[in-house]
């Protein structure tokens, strides 16, 4: 089972994202309420993926992804936004997010980004074995 943490400062988004996600019975969704409170969680116990608001206080979406590639670059992030734009979609990627969705297509995007991104760190974690054992 997939363990997912939502991360976004409001309330009423958290529950609409966690909603979405456990509409797929592999999933354990987990929230935290921004950045901080997310790398806290982190650090006691690291999800298997995350899906982050941009717009956050104590450290936003982007910031999030940074302090995470630095200590967990394993695990995938997607970032979502209500505010995007294509200029934020490339500097997430290019900060290492695996994928972005804004907010008004998370109902039509966001399982197939998570099931993505999950399917990729998987491949790149069993390539990793794989070339450990050799």
């Amino acid at each position: 089972m997939a363990k997912i943490l939502v991360v976004d400062d409001s309330a009423v988004d958290r529950r609409f994202v966690g909603g979405l996600l456990q509409r797929e019975t592999n999933y354990l969704v987990e929230f935290a309420e921004d950045g901080a409170d997310a790398l806290t969680k982190i650090r006691q116990a690291a999800p298997d993926i995350i899906v982050t608001d941009l717009q956050m206080p104590n450290r936003n979406g982007l910031e999030l992804v940074s302090a995470v590639r630095l200590h967990h670059s394993g695990i995938p992030i997607i970032l979502m936004t209500g505010h995007g734009s294509e200029g934020l979609a490339v500097e997430a990627l290019q900060r290492g997010a695996a994928g972005y969705v804004p907010k008004p297509q998370l109902g039509e995007s966001l399982l197939d980004a998570v099931g993505q991104a999950l399917s990729l760190a998987q491949a790149d974690s069993t390539y990793e074995r794989l070339i450990a054992c050799l």
